[in-house]
């Protein structure tokens, strides 16, 4: 029998292998340190794109949710391999303070206990386990990462690109022959997806028929190709054909599970803990609840997307009024008034004041129950939340004392219902002042308390 000759490489790969915990550690716990951060990071995308690019669109929450999935997977996976790592590292000083191991006789148990302590692996083939686990640990934490967004790029490849294609480039509508091939491109999409999710989670099982491989095998390329597999594959592979085909099974199908509900509650989240909560006499409706976000003294971290005053109470005769800019509001305004036909009316005038003329036309604030007409709208870079807008300044130097309702909303064949309600109470600083009630000036001069002198007790 020839024996393998060791080779350079064989050797630096041995000691690669056998030094493999140092690299791991380190990327674990800067990968962990980022991925703690990218979520707050993603939700400040999502908002600027939805102002900036393309307005409401479920597809980019949907994206964004399915990358925080991703990322919750990947932080979990990484903190069990530190734990595992921890508990690796303190089982081999415990095989170097202790060479001898258990010493059973020191204990002199009876059976049971005797039998149970017996059969405790020795420290050296715990270790070796525990670190099997943690470096498996690592490599799945990536190819579940990699496989989910790679599920999503999927979508966006054959559906979501080609769908706003359409609609931007051949103005395809919601109707029509073009929407109706459209829609059967997207059922065909979606059940080579679904067949290539159950392949992957059942660890082949298409590919154990000769003719139903056959069949299948190129729909696996196109998957394969468009879900990134090159990256994980192997991972996936060497887990198959090493690993407990059943552990492995139930781990997939739970991760297929968990991902499609938890993108879905996180889309549809919009406050932490929604999912959870067990309220039933608390609502976010509009025009119901106060939103911390409305004002600028309040919630810096998520202002709100929608319109902004400094605070709910209001000490001066001021009320300064931010309307974000939205790219939703623009088309809207383009529909409601053509800044074409307002440059044929007012041909001298400058393009930036026929903007402001489009703004003013659109906008609609009411105070109270009182719309207010004679708004100057200036357009505005907020700094400190990176908003684009548009402000104005209202006069509330007639309003009384107390709570009242600013609501601003656009033209009535776009809104049915305001955009942003923000309830506010208006604090008078100069008010007079108030008269002390004449009973209790006369309970404190008849009082009868007279203090004593210091040092007298009763």
């Amino acid at each position: 029998m020839n024996e393998e000759k060791e080779t350079p490489v064989n050797k630096w790969l041995d000691d690669l292998q056998q030094r493999s915990w140092e690299p791991e550690i380190l990327l674990s716990g800067i990968v962990l340190y980022g991925m703690f951060k990218v979520p707050d990071l993603l939700d400040g995308f999502l908002a600027f794109f939805k102002l900036n690019i393309f307005g409401n669109s479920q597809d980019i929450d949907n994206l964004v949710a399915l990358f925080k999935m991703g990322i919750y997977w990947l932080i979990s996976g990484l903190i069990l391999h530190l734990i595992c790592r921890g508990i690796w590292i303190g089982m081999v000083g415990l095989s170097y303070t202790f060479p001898k191991g258990i010493r059973l006789n020191k204990v002199n148990y009876k059976e049971p206990f005797s039998g149970k302590v017996q059969n405790i692996p020795a420290y050296e083939q715990i270790v070796i386990r525990l670190e099997k686990i943690s470096s498996a640990l690592f490599s799945v934490s990536f190819m579940l990462f990699m496989s989910l967004i790679g599920g999503y790029l999927y979508f966006l490849i054959l559906v979501i690109a080609p769908f706003t294609i359409a609609i931007l480039y051949f103005e395809m509508g919601y109707s029509g022959p073009g929407f109706d091939a459209f829609q059967i491109w997207v059922m065909l999409v979606l059940t080579i997806g679904v067949l290539g999710l159950i392949d992957f989670v059942t660890l082949g099982y298409f590919r154990k028929f000769k003719w139903v491989a056959k069949l299948y095998w190129p729909l696996h390329r196109l998957v394969s190709s468009l879900t990134l597999s090159r990256f994980y594959r192997p991972v996936y592979y060497g887990m198959v054909t090493n690993f407990n085909k059943w552990a492995f099974f139930i781990l997939l199908l739970a991760f297929a599970f968990i991902s499609i509900a938890g993108a879905g509650t996180i889309a549809n989240t919009l406050f932490p803990g929604d999912a959870y909560s067990r309220l039933t006499n608390w609502d976010n409706s509009q025009g119901y609840s106060s939103f911390s976000g409305y004002y600028d003294d309040q919630n810096a971290e998520k202002p709100s997307t929608r319109a902004h005053i400094p605070s709910d109470i209001i000490n001066g005769n001021v009320l300064r009024l931010f309307v974000v800019a939205n790219i939703r509001y623009e088309e809207m305004m383009e529909e409601h008034t053509p800044l074409d036909s307002l440059r044929e009316v007012y041909p001298d005038t400058l393009a930036v004041a026929l903007k402001n003329m489009v703004v003013t036309e659109f906008l609609k604030v009411k105070l109270n129950d009182t719309f207010l007409d004679d708004l100057k709208w200036r357009f505005h870079y907020k700094t400190h939340t990176n908003q684009r807008g548009f402000l104005t300044y209202i006069n509330i130097g007639a309003l009384e004392e107390g709570t009242h309702e600013l609501t601003i909303s656009g033209p009535e064949k776009f809104y049915s219902n305001p955009f942003a309600t923000i309830p506010f109470y208006r604090d008078v600083l100069d008010r007079p002042a108030q008269p002390v009630p004449q009973a209790q000036k006369q309970e404190e001069q008849s009082s009868d308390f007279q203090p004593k002198p210091f040092g007298i007790r009763d």
